[in-house]
């Protein structure tokens, strides 16, 4: 299939990291992934894109076809004249059929017809990678969206406790200025506090609804239909070993990217050879049968009849001088050719850097996940720790909240380093060709 990259990694490590991706244990994002793969107007509008240019490839190559046209007119004919002044007997045709057929077919073009329809089958292929391409990166993008909701929903739900918290001590220290146990600037300070907390909310609930908005958009769904957002991110199996094992050496990259940079070159390649064709003569024949109301021999001076005329031709099309346009149109694909050269060079030289860079980042953001993982075990159990000794009276119940804000703010931080390292292991694996969400559904 156009595009895909394959890797040279063992069947074993690819498996194993596949597993790993987070729509496997989130079937929200596994729904949104099939969708917007299958109906987002990206996909849809590149589909639309690609049979256009395999229209356009017919097209080219009925030049190499021969070219047939006709036309007939059927009805009467009531010829009138006069000779040297006088009236002659009127020509009366009552039914009539004038028709004329042409046939024509190139013979001889110097490689630019075939050669113009090698370019179009490279314009098509090309656009069929695009569709790929787009859905490859969709599908990282979705992924990293979803994680987005996640970690937005997340924050509001903080934000949301902490007005909450705000609110209660609110209550507390009125009833404390009311009593007189504490000044009245006190109560003052958190109402500020709480004026702000609430903008702070206004602003997360609008840009959640942005990022609602903008995922719906993407997947082609209402905002309403899209799947809620998970309250904490899957954590990653056991594939520290496997991720350790990976080489850092680039794979032999054959991206879409790169394949189009290619065959970019070869359509300028194609284009040059035809622009050298401009200034040489053309080759054809052409047959054509026709009937027509006319005097025999087109005499002026004998009686009009229905005269049925056959003809074959070989022609030539030869244009001498076009004031060394061709000169100039011959440079200009020259320069051309070399700069798409370059930058297919340049690609290729980008690739092979990010596919040497990316394990190694891998490998390194794998390390700091795990320190992650351990900040937030330890927040978790620090919450049973505190509930316990609340039970047994060794400690305020404000011990535990405290405890269990932490734990809160923990999950935030955990969330957003799996999402980090879930996008990182997703763009890998679609960088070489593994991602399994390509692999349903039609191109």
């Amino acid at each position: 299939m156009a595009g895909i990259v394959r890797a040279q990694s063992p069947a074993g490590e690819t498996v194993a990291l596949v597993e790993a991706l987070p729509e496997r244990s989130l079937p929200g994002l596994d729904a949104l992934l099939r969708h917007g793969l299958e109906a987002g107007p990206s996909v849809l509008i590149q589909r639309l894109s690609a049979e256009q240019s395999e229209a356009n490839t017919r097209v080219s190559r009925a030049q190499l076809l021969p070219n047939a046209s006709t036309s007939v007119s059927a009805g009467q004919i009531l010829e009138q004249r006069k000779t040297n002044g006088e009236a002659t007997p009127d020509r009366y045709v009552p039914e009539v059929v004038l028709y004329n057929l042409g046939v024509s077919q190139p013979l001889f073009h110097w490689g630019a017809l075939s050669n113009s329809y090698k370019a179009s089958k490279l314009y098509a292929a090309i656009a069929a990678r695009n569709v790929h391409e787009t859905r490859r990166l969709l599908a990282v993008d979705l992924r990293r969206r979803y994680f987005d909701l996640t970690l937005a929903t997340g924050s509001l739900e903080f934000a949301r406790k902490g007005l909450t918290d705000l609110e209660r001590q609110l209550e507390f220290a009125k009833k404390q200025v009311a009593d007189g146990f504490a000044p009245s600037s006190a109560s003052g300070m958190l109402e500020a506090q709480l004026i702000m907390a609430r903008l702070d909310i206004t602003r997360l609930e609008n840009d959640l609804n942005t990022l609602r908005q903008n995922v719906s958009r993407i997947v082609g769904l209402p905002p309403e239909s899209l799947p809620r957002a998970a309250r904490e991110l899957p954590a990653l199996p056991a594939i520290g070993e496997t991720l350790m094992a990976l080489s850092a050496k680039a794979p032999a990259s054959t991206s879409a990217r790169l394949q189009s940079a290619e065959d970019q070159v070869r359509i300028e390649a194609l284009n040059y050879e035809v622009t050298k064709t401009r200034l040489r003569p053309k080759v054809g024949v052409n047959f054509s049968v026709g009937q027509d109301n006319r005097s025999p021999d087109n005499d002026p001076f004998l009686q009009k009849a229905l005269v049925t005329t056959w003809g074959g031709f070989a022609t030539i099309n030869w244009q001498l001088f076009d004031g060394f346009a061709t000169d100039a149109l011959k440079m200009s694909s020259l320069s051309r050719l070399r700069a798409l050269q370059l930058e297919r060079d340049s690609i290729a030289q980008q690739e092979a850097d990010e596919r040497r860079t990316e394990v190694t980042a891998l490998q390194l953001m794998w390390r700091r996940l795990q320190e992650s993982e351990k900040s937030f075990s330890y927040a978790a159990s620090s919450v049973t720790l505190a509930e316990k000794d609340f039970t047994a009276g060794w400690v305020p119940k404000s011990i535990v909240e405290e405890a269990q804000r932490a734990a809160d703010l923990s999950l935030q931080t955990i969330n957003a380093a799996r999402a980090e390292f879930h996008t990182a292991l997703a763009t890998y694996l679609s960088n070489r060709g593994e991602d399994p969400a390509l692999k349903s559904g039609r191109l």
